[in-house]
């Protein structure tokens, strides 16, 4: 048999979107056309505050950006400026990574819910494409702008917001019951706003683990800005001039190997550490939808492939609860959550699905996890707490409401035991 490539998300990446703003590329390169999205006016306008929160999940990131803008002249501007949208590739039926770029903004599939306003006024961003093919290393890997327009009064100041989630760039294959996924790397351009007035005042930007184990957040790029503040990593600074050497580039996940072993376990190598996946654990549930013919909706469902656990009390599921009990107590890297009825679409639309669950462990350990409306396993990171878990409860607090059903669902769940040392592994056959 030929090995299996497989790719995260059905395509590799490079980045998002970055900094507000664009990079002047100096007019016309040839006669009647310019090259791109080319910022107007902005040479007008100062940043005088900027505050970038990213909140650093298993697969993508929540970017929140809150800029304070200033007219520096006494005259009425109208600006233009754009966001940067990296390429992005899909692999072709002989392996090559092909560009693929997105004729529209809706097109975007790893920029999703991008939004912006001024002065609490929603804007439009319109997408321009980049067809610049010149030797200026600033538009590398550029694939286009988002594009939008402010105007200002004459000295006027006026915030701006920016929101967007961007989805890793990460590669994952898979041959014969082992396999392995690249790093997966939020990248930011802050040298996109060199082309805005001045300095950039002051500015403060937080990276927070938002479902990732804390210690899997490592920032590459820059070097010596952020200093660790409990489990984010904070860099404030005052009238900085905007490089290329101050683009963000943070890992958020590490590099993945994974080996199926006989038995069906699966044993995972996260950076330096081990854990293994498992369904070695009983379960029990605060209720259970009756069956339905040869539908079973039992807790024991979420052990297997395929089925659903359905709570069966009145109402969407709040407050409803599944009790897991590890076989053998170790302590826990994460729970891996399928959320709702994820059999086919239709089923997983169809009913509701966990939004927010409270996690408590051995009785003392509390804390909720944020479940994104999507079929694809929510890998929760357990942090702070290293004691052998010997019970588990996983209760709803919020829910995405089904189209048909109130009965909410969860298809299975994984636990990630750490272990002590590399395992001696036993092939699955």
């Amino acid at each position: 048999m030929k090995p299996m490539l497989i790719l995260a998300f059905g395509a590799l990446t490079v980045s998002a979107l970055a900094n507000g703003g664009g990079y002047f590329r100096g007019g016309v390169t040839r006669a009647g056309d310019i090259e791109g999205f080319e910022p107007k006016s902005t040479e007008h306008i100062r940043i005088l505050d900027e505050k970038l929160t990213v909140g650093l999940g298993s697969a993508e990131a929540a970017v929140n950006i809150r800029y304070r803008m200033r007219n520096e002249t006494d005259k009425k501007v109208k600006v233009r400026f754009g966001f940067p949208v990296e390429e992005t590739f899909d692999v072709n039926h002989i392996g090559v990574p092909e560009v693929q770029t997105a004729k529209k903004a809706d097109h975007l599939r790893y920029c999703r819910d991008y939004t912006i306003s001024a002065g609490g006024a929603p804007l439009e961003a319109t997408w321009k494409v980049e067809k610049y093919e010149g030797k200026d290393s600033r538009f590398n890997g550029i694939a286009g702008w988002l594009v939008s327009e402010i105007t200002f009064a004459a000295g006027e100041e006026k915030p701006v917001q920016i929101r967007f989630h961007s989805k890793y760039p990460r590669e994952v294959w898979s041959v014969s019951g082992s396999g392995h996924a690249d790093t997966g790397v939020f990248r930011y351009r802050l040298s996109t706003a060199a082309c805005w007035a001045g300095t950039i005042g002051t500015g403060r930007i937080e990276l927070r683990p938002s479902g990732i184990a804390p210690e899997d957040l490592r920032v590459l790029k820059p070097v010596n800005r952020f200093k660790k503040q409990g489990d984010s990593w904070v860099w404030e600074f005052q009238d900085l001039e905007p490089t290329l050497a101050d683009d963000l580039e943070i890992e958020a996940q590490p590099a993945i190997r994974f080996r199926r072993a006989e038995g069906g376990n699966e044993y995972v190598q996260r950076g330096e550490r081990w854990t293994m996946a498992h369904t070695n654990y009983r379960v029990k549930a605060s209720s259970t939808l009756p069956p339905d013919g040869g539908l079973n909706y039992a807790a024991e469902q979420v052990k297997n492939h395929g089925g659903s656990w359905s709570e069966g009390a009145p109402g969407p599921g709040i407050g409803e609860w599944l009790e897991l009990q590890p076989e053998v107590a170790k302590p826990l890297d994460a729970i891996e959550i399928e959320p709702g009825y994820t059999k086919t679409d239709e089923l997983f639309q169809a009913n509701a699905r966990p939004k927010k669950i409270g996690i408590e462990l051995n009785g003392e350990h509390r804390f909720t996890a944020d479940i994104p409306d999507s079929k694809e396993p929510r890998r929760v990171a357990v942090s702070g707490y290293r004691k052998p878990v010997k019970t588990i409860r996983l209760t709803i607090e919020e829910v995405w409401p089904g189209t048909q059903h109130e009965d909410l669902c969860i298809s299975r769940i994984l636990l990630h035991a750490r272990l002590d040392k590399e395992p001696e592994i036993q092939p699955s056959r």
